[in-house]
C-alpha cells in the first residue's frame, strides 16, 4: 500500500498527507466542518422514528424516511405531518421538487406518487413499462426531470448500470448507459447502489466501489487528470465516480454493514491536499462521541447530516429519554 501511494503521489506531482484508520487516532470533526447544527426530532405517537433511512432538507422542511413512512419536521425538529405508502406497497425511494414544493415517492411497484409538502396527493405516474429496468436503485429530481439509476440485463446476460430520465413536462423517457470513469487501470469493479448527483450544475453518478483498497489511488489518479474539472465532466456527464464531488472535498462512505468490517469513511481535501481514511471523526462541536457516517442532505452535496440516538443524544439533551426520536446534526463543510 505504501509503494502504491508513493507511486500515485509521484505520478500526480502533489504533496500528500493523511490519516489512516487507527484505533488510537480519531480526527476532530472540525477538521472538515465549520458549523454543525443540532435538530432534536420531536417524539410522539404520531412520528416514531428509530433509524432514519434517508433525510432531505429543503428550506424549512426536513423529511425523514423511516419504517415505510415519510415524516416531515421543521428545522427546529417540530413534527408537521407524515405520508405513508399506498396499501400493499412499500416506499422504495423519494425525492423533493423544491420549485413546486412537491414530495415525490417511488414505491416498489414503480409507481411514482406526487404529494404536496402537507401530504395531499396530486397525481400518480406509472413507470413500470420501461423495459430493461431489472433493479431500480435511486430516484432524484433535477431540471424538471426524474432520474433513476438502475441495473439492466445486457444481451450477454450481464447486469449493467444505467440511468433513466423521465421528463415531467412531456412524460418522455430517455435511457443512458453508465461507465466507470477512467481510473488508469483495468479492473472489474463491483458497485454499491448507484446514485444520481450534481456538482456545479453538472450531473454525474456516484457509487462507492465494493472494497476501499484502491480509493486513495483512484482519487489521486482522477485529480492528476483533472477528472473533477467541471468542463471535463460536462463532456461525459454520465460516468460513475467512486467519490462524491463537493466543491472542496471528495467523499466516499459506506456504513450499512452491521459487522462494520466493510464500513468506511473516506474524505479528500482538495485545498490542503490531505485525506482521511478512517472509521469516524470525533464530534468536538457537541461532544456526542464518534461520527462514523455522513450522508448528503441534498443532491448537490452542499450539506451533510449524521444522527445520534440513545445515550449519545442524552449527553447533549439530558431531558430526552433513551427511546426518544434521534437528534439530527446538519454539517456545513469548510469552504
Amino acid at each position: 500500500m505504501f509503494f502504491a501511494i508513493v507511486s500515485c503521489v509521484h505520478h500526480s506531482s502533489m504533496p500528500l498527507s493523511g490519516v489512516y484508520d487507527n484505533p488510537d487516532v480519531t480526527e476532530r470533526l472540525s477538521s472538515i466542518a465549520c458549523k454543525v447544527t443540532a435538530v432534536p426530532l420531536e417524539t410522539s405517537a404520531a412520528c416514531p422514528v428509530d433509524k432514519p433511512e434517508k433525510v432531505i432538507c429543503i428550506d424549512n422542511s426536513v423529511f425523514v424516511l423511516c419504517n415505510n413512512r415519510i415524516y416531515r419536521f421543521n428545522r427546529h425538529g417540530d413534527f408537521q405531518n407524515s405520508i405513508s405508502a399506498d396499501a400493499n406497497s412499500r416506499i422504495h425511494d423519494y425525492t423533493v421538487n423544491p420549485q413546486w414544493k412537491q414530495l415525490i415517492v417511488l414505491d416498489n411497484f414503480r409507481q411514482v406518487h406526487f404529494y404536496t409538502f402537507d401530504g395531499i396527493k396530486q397525481r400518480q405516474e406509472d413507470l413500470s413499462a420501461p423495459t430493461g429496468m431489472q433493479t431500480v436503485h435511486r430516484m432524484s429530481y433535477y431540471s424538471n426531470s426524474l432520474w433513476f439509476t438502475f441495473e439492466s440485463l445486457s444481451p450477454e446476460s450481464a447486469f449493467e448500470n444505467r440511468l433513466l430520465r423521465f421528463d415531467l413536462a412531456d412524460r418522455s423517457t430517455e435511457s443512458f448507459g453508465l461507465t466507470d470513469v477512467e481510473l488508469g487501470h483495468n479492473s472489474l469493479h463491483r458497485h454499491f447502489a448507484t446514485e444520481f448527483a450534481v456538482s456545479e450544475n453538472v450531473p454525474y453518478v456516484y457509487s462507492p466501489f465494493v472494497g476501499k483498497d484502491n480509493i486513495l489511488r483512484d482519487t489521486l489518479y482522477l485529480l492528476s487528470h483533472e477528472a473533477f474539472d467541471r468542463r471535463k465532466r460536462a463532456e461525459k456527464p454520465f460516468c460513475i465516480y467512486p467519490v462524491r464531488i463537493n466543491r472542496r472535498y471528495l467523499i466516499a462512505s459506506y456504513c450499512e454493514n452491521v459487522t462494520k468490517q466493510s464500513n468506511f469513511l473516506f474524505i479528500y481535501d482538495r485545498k490542503n491536499l490531505t485525506f482521511f481514511d478512517m472509521a469516524g471523526f470525533k464530534d468536538d462541536f457537541f461532544e456526542t462521541g464518534v461520527v462514523t457516517d455522513m450522508q448528503p442532505l441534498n443532491m448537490n452535496d452542499s450539506e451533510y447530516y449524521f444522527y445520534k440516538t440513545g445515550g449519545d443524544a442524552m449527553k447533549l439533551f439530558p431531558e430526552r429519554g433513551e427511546h426518544d426520536n434521534p437528534v439530527l446534526f446538519f454539517v456545513c463543510l469548510n469552504g
